[in-house]
């Protein structure tokens, strides 16, 4: 089948307005996400909690999710237990919470986090958003 040049003409144009329209939303969503990091790092810069991440998620329960999270300032890893929350695995969160001891683990040092102890977070993607746009 031969294709005249205004049918070619077309599909080219079509094609390259689908890609601009994906660079363009990419772009947005990369600079919505790093205006994301920047919001948090002024909450973190006024001393509203303590920096974690969330490193692995390894139990998500009808009332939390049970996770590692790595303290960002120190490197240390702990479990933590997130009430009421489903955290999203690579997310980084300010947070004022307590730890205490895990009866179903038996481990005596278990993050317990209640969601009003969770005073900013975003998604592991503003991170890396803003370190490309910055």
């Amino acid at each position: 089948m031969h294709l005249g040049p205004g049918v070619l003409l077309v599909l080219v144009f079509g094609v390259a307005v689908i890609v601009a329209l994906k660079v363009r939303s990419h772009r947005k969503r990369t600079a919505t996400l790093a205006a994301q990091w920047q919001a948090f790092q002024q909450h973190r810069n006024a001393g509203r909690g303590d920096l974690l991440q969330i490193t692995r998620v390894y139990q998500r329960g009808r009332r939390g999710s049970k996770a590692v999270v790595t303290w960002c300032d120190t490197g240390r890893q702990q479990d933590a237990w997130f009430w009421n929350w489903h955290v999203p695995a690579g997310a980084y969160l300010l947070v004022n919470a307590s730890s205490g001891y895990g009866p179903h683990s038996h481990n005596p040092n278990v993050l317990y986090v209640q969601p009003g102890q969770v005073q900013a977070w975003v998604p592991a993607q503003a991170a890396r958003a803003a370190q490309r746009v910055g």
